[in-house]
């Protein structure tokens, strides 16, 4: 199984080139989290490819995710969110302070690019002050509002013509296991939730680091009482071809026998239907 990255999708959504999520390493190989799979280089030739800057952009910034363009970089106060260009230098893409829903809002483009000083709630000063502690020691009550820290100082874009909502149901999931712990509920977590959990908490670190943009990923395909789909899938951000395998539901391990195959592994041929 490729030694890359983590969330919970629908086997339609793991597919090849299908979407854009944000964040996500491998917990694989005994359960310890590998270095993440950078974006692809941005060579001469796709610079070459790059539209030119209109003039009256008054700052240019490159382009959000893994793109290797410069856009217009958007000014203090503008709208902005995680389909938007990036915030002017200095300024970070921030719900406001009484937004329910903070990543609901940045998805929906209802963030303001502000200053980026001061002790925010969601800065990455507040993990540079912390020396970016190593995410096996991080704790859930450490990584609380990771991701809206991750959105708002790491914009990643997610075209149009993606599986837009695949990223809605991971969030969504990730959200109400965070109200169950904090409730005291649902503290029992099948595999491939608790898997799921893990890898947000500690991604939620790694990510930060200036480094820390991805190009492909490992999401756990979960299925809705926690447990994993058979058909397990990385996911590309360049559009390069992802492989596929099969897994046992109960607990994620590999099936003895099964390859990774770029496409369908055809996972019904491992198990024996019973009565």
């Amino acid at each position: 199984m490729p030694a890359v990255p983590t969330l919970c999708c629908s086997q339609r959504s793991c597919s090849a080139g299908r979407l854009f999520l944000l964040l996500l390493f491998s917990t694989l190989l005994a359960s310890s989290i590998s270095k993440p799979i950078r974006c692809a280089p941005c060579t001469a030739e796709k610079m070459a490819l790059c539209p030119s800057v209109t003039a009256s952009c008054l700052e240019t910034a490159r382009q959000p995710g893994c793109g290797c363009c410069q856009t217009c970089a958007l000014q203090l106060g503008s709208s902005c969110g995680v389909y938007t260009a990036r915030c002017g230098k200095g300024l970070k893409c921030q719900a406001r302070q009484d937004e329910s829903r903070p990543i609901a809002a940045l998805l929906q483009g209802r963030g303001t690019c502000v200053e980026g000083q001061g002790d925010g709630l969601w800065s990455a000063e507040a993990f540079e002050a912390s020396d970016f502690e190593d995410p096996e020691n991080v704790t859930p009550e450490s990584a609380e509002m990771t991701q809206e820290q991750l959105l708002a100082n790491y914009q990643l874009a997610f075209p149009s013509g993606h599986d837009k909502p695949a990223l809605w149901n991971a969030i969504s999931f990730y959200e109400s296991m965070r109200a169950d712990r904090n409730s005291g509920i649902g503290k029992k977590e099948n595999p491939c939730q608790t898997e799921l959990q893990k890898t947000l908490d500690r991604l939620s670190v790694i990510y930060q680091r200036p480094e820390g943009e991805i190009s492909k990923f490992y999401l756990p395909n979960c299925s809705k009482n926690g447990f994993y789909h058979s058909k397990q899938c990385e996911t590309s951000l360049d559009g390069e071809p992802v492989l596929c395998w099969c897994v046992n539901p109960l607990n994620g391990k590999r099936i003895p026998g099964s390859p990774d195959v770029i496409g369908d592994p055809k996972c019904r041929q491992y198990f024996n239907v019973q009565n």
